[in-house]
């Protein structure tokens, strides 16, 4: 293999490549770039065998060819070289770099020995306005849970319905839900589970102004197609648990508040909360919001008052402070609106703004008071 590019170039698609790496694997060659080129196109691909990426440069090419580079040592010599042209070029299992009056020479593996990603099959590919689509994976990800034991819960719930497409995911703790009524993914009915890692990495490919991405769902994987990017990554086995048995129907009494003056207020009060169940407790009446905290190992404790609009019976509701502000983190606007029924039961926020063609919010359950 043998070709010229801008470093650039270079370096960009291979920063994009990074995060997919593990940083520790029983298997050497996933911590390896896969670089193969075919006429003028260089593909630069990784696998962690849950998650795959590919990225695709226009290059100089005079020779095609495939090998295998450790990731890490590959981009930090790329990052640091001046912008010069790169020529790189490959003789049996090491590669070469030459940038300048500089040259950088590292041992690789054999092509064959990097596992096989899946085949792409563009034609199947259902178009979503990329905007629209890191947007609904923003409001619903914090919620995704970390514990192993319920392995369905480590991942986004995507159900494609009558009302439209549906993303949700929950701790058991919070559950965040978002749903767009002018998009459909797959045939009524149809849900797969989306893990974190490949819409994390979905997210931030995107950037602020992202464009069209084409989604393909297989039998157990999803493929994203974006410009200059193929990401893959298995789907989590089911079956979700019913959450529609969770979202309380009966939750009357309406809190309204200022969303930056409760957030403030949170984060201020839970510095002095207690450090294992960070719990704020609300003590919510007629037009008035008392936040509480407690933390009995060095005898602090911190309280503030809000204004806010609420006209139902006084009740005191314990809350996780953290669960508090990441929810607020992702409600639009200024004002939200928390729908309440008992002090033991699950709250339901909402944002007051709405935008067309889509519906949210967030669940969150409440903790035990200490008396």
């Amino acid at each position: 293999m043998k070709f010229r590019t801008d470093r650039a170039n270079l370096h960009q698609a291979a920063s994009k490549l990074l995060s997919i790496v593990p940083p520790k694997s029983t298997l050497p060659i996933l911590s390896n770039i896969l670089f193969e080129l075919d006429k003028n196109k260089l593909s630069l691909k990784v696998t962690d065998l849950d998650v795959s990426m590919t990225a695709t440069i226009d290059v100089d090419a005079q020779k095609s060819g495939a090998i295998a580079i450790p990731a890490k040592v590959f981009y930090e010599i790329v990052r640091e070289l001046p912008d010069f042209d790169l020529e790189v070029s490959t003789f049996e299992s090491r590669m070469e770099i030459k940038c300048g009056a500089g040259v950088y020479k590292m041992s690789g593996f054999p092509p064959d020995e990097f596992p096989k990603l899946p085949d792409v099959h563009v034609g199947r590919a259902v178009k979503i306005d990329g905007k629209i689509l890191s947007r609904m994976v923003r409001k619903v990800l914090f919620a995704v849970s970390r514990d192993e034991t319920r392995p369905a819960l480590n991942g986004i719930l995507w159900h494609t319905s009558e009302e439209g497409l549906n993303m949700v995911a929950t701790d058991g703790h919070r559950l965040a839900k978002i749903t767009r009524n002018d998009l459909k993914l797959t045939s009524a009915g149809k849900d797969i589970i989306v893990p974190p890692k490949v819409l994390d990495n979905l997210v931030r490919l995107m950037g602020e102004e992202p464009g069209e991405v084409g989604i393909i769902v297989n039998e157990g994987s999803i493929i994203f197609l974006l410009e200059g990017a193929i990401l893959t990554s298995r789907l989590l086995e089911g079956p979700y648990p019913n959450y529609e048995q969770v979202i309380p129907k009966d939750n009357h009494k309406l809190a309204a508040m200022d969303k930056e003056i409760l957030q403030a207020a949170v984060r201020r009060v839970a510095i002095l909360s207690n450090s294992l169940t960070h719990q704020v407790k609300f003590t919510i009446k007629p037009n008035e919001l008392e936040l509480l905290a407690t933390n009995f190992d060095f005898g602090g404790e911190a309280k503030e008052s809000l204004k806010i609009k609420y006209d139902a019976d006084a009740m005191d509701i314990g809350y996780n402070a953290n669960y508090i502000v990441d929810i607020l983190k992702q409600t639009d606007g200024n004002e939200v609106v928390f729908e309440l029924n008992t002090p033991t039961s699950a709250a339901i926020v909402k944002a007051i703004q709405k935008e067309e063609n889509e519906s949210y919010f967030f669940l969150v359950m409440p903790l035990r008071l200490l008396d």
